[in-house]
C-alpha cells in the first residue's frame, strides 16, 4: 500500500489556525515526510481567502500558490511524488498550466501527479467576475479536454475551440517526461466519476463513501468493457492518532478542522482514521484487503505545526509498519 499525505501549503484560516506554517515550515515538512518514507505529498489550491466568512480577519491566511510551491519542492527533494491535490481547473489558464506542469515533471525527474478540481463558487466569482452564472463543470471538462490535448507527446501543433477554453496553433516543449501523466479527480459527487471512467483519471474517495462510489464506477467502467481494477481508486481520510480512542476523538474535536467538520465525535470516528495505532492501522488493513492501494492522510487533526510533525511521525513510524505486515 501506497501512503501519501499533505502539505501545508494553504489550509490556514479553513483547517488550521493562521498563522500555521511559513515557508521554511512548508519545505520542511516535505522534506521530513519524504525522509518518513511517504510515496506522496498532497498541495492545495486556494486563492483568494476573502470570499470565505468563516475565515478570521485578525490574522489573514498566507495561502502559497500550489504549482510555484511544488516547482520549489521538487528541487528539495529526490523521489516523493509532489501532487497537485488538487489544480482547480475553472480558476486557471489551460496553456499556462501546462507548460507548469511540463516544466515541474521535468524538474523533478517525472515525480509529478496532477489532481483536479472544482473549487469554492465564491472564489471563482471573485477572480471571473465576468463568468458569474457560468457552470463551473462545463468550463472543467473543456479545460480537462484541453490539458490532455496540450500535454500529448505529439510535435504538431495543437488548437482548441470551446465555448469557455480557446487557443490556437501551440506546440509545448519540453513535454511531460511521463507519459501518462498521472491525473486524478476528487469524486465527492457522482459527477467526477464519468470524467474519471471517460478520461483514465484516478478517483480521489473519502473513505466512508468508498462502497457507494466503487458501484457507481464499476457501473461506468463496465459500459466500456472495463473492470473496477483498471479505477485505481485513492482513498483519503483525516488523521488523529492518540493512546485512547477517547483522547483521538477529542483532539479531532477540540481543533479548528473539528469546529470546520460540525459533526458528533461518533460519526467523525467512523468516517476518518480517528482513534490508537491499533485502531487506524486495522481501519487500513481493512482496506488494503479490500483491494485499494493507495491511501492519504489528507488533515491532520491539529492547531500547531509541531503536532501536524508529531502526528504524521507516528503515522509513518507506527501505523504504516502495521498495515504493510498484515
Amino acid at each position: 500500500m501506497k501512503f501519501d499525505i499533505c502539505l501545508p501549503n494553504a489550509m490556514e484560516g479553513l483547517l488550521v489556525p493562521a498563522p500555521f506554517a511559513g515557508a521554511n515550515e512548508i519545505a520542511e515538512f516535505a522534506c521530513m515526510a519524504e525522509q518518513l518514507g511517504y510515496y506522496g505529498l498532497w498541495a492545495f489550491d486556494f486563492i483568494n481567502p476573502v470570499v470565505r466568512p468563516e475565515i478570521s480577519k485578525h490574522h489573514p491566511p498566507d495561502w502559497y500558490e500550489l504549482m510555484t510551491t511544488l516547482a520549489y519542492l521538487c528541487g528539495i527533494t529526490k523521489k516523493i511524488r509532489l501532487v497537485a491535490g488538487v489544480v482547480l481547473l475553472p480558476l486557471r489558464e489551460p496553456v499556462l498550466l501546462a507548460k507548469q506542469v511540463a516544466t515541474i515533471d521535468r524538474f523533478s525527474g517525472g515525480r509529478l501527479d496532477l489532481g483536479i478540481g472544482l473549487g469554492n463558487r465564491d472564489e471563482f466569482n471573485s477572480i471571473h467576475p465576468t463568468r458569474k452564472g457560468v457552470r463551473r463543470g462545463d468550463i472543467q471538462d473543456e479545460m480537462l479536454e484541453a490539458l490532455i490535448l496540450l500535454l500529448n507527446q505529439s510535435d504538431e501543433p495543437v488548437s482548441y475551440v470551446g465555448d469557455h477554453v480557446r487557443f490556437e496553433n501551440v506546440s509545448l516543449h519540453p513535454k511531460v517526461l511521463q507519459d501518462p501523466l498521472p491525473m486524478y479527480t476528487a469524486a465527492e459527487s457522482p459527477a467526477p466519476l464519468t470524467r474519471a471512467a471517460k478520461w483514465g483519471l484516478r478517483p480521489v474517495i473519502r473513505a466512508w463513501q468508498l462502497e457507494e462510489r466503487k458501484k457507481q464506477i464499476l457501473t461506468l467502467l463496465a459500459e466500456d468493457g472495463r473492470s473496477i481494477d483498471d479505477a485505481n481508486i485513492v482513498v483519503w481520510a483525516d488523521i488523529s492518532i492518540e493512546t485512547t480512542t477517547q483522547r483521538a476523538v477529542d483532539r479531532y474535536l477540540n481543533c479548528q478542522m473539528g469546529r470546520f467538520r460540525q459533526q458528533d465525535g461518533e460519526q467523525l470516528r467512523k468516517q476518518h482514521w480517528i482513534g490508537t495505532v491499533d485502531e487506524v492501522a486495522r481501519k487500513l488493513i481493512r482496506l488494503k484487503r479490500a483491494g485499494i492501494e493507495h491511501v492519504v492522510a489528507m488533515h491532520t487533526a491539529t492547531d500547531t505545526y509541531s503536532e501536524m510533525v508529531d502526528q504524521a511521525a507516528v503515522f509513518a513510524g507506527e501505523v504504516m509498519p502495521l498495515v504493510e505486515r498484515a
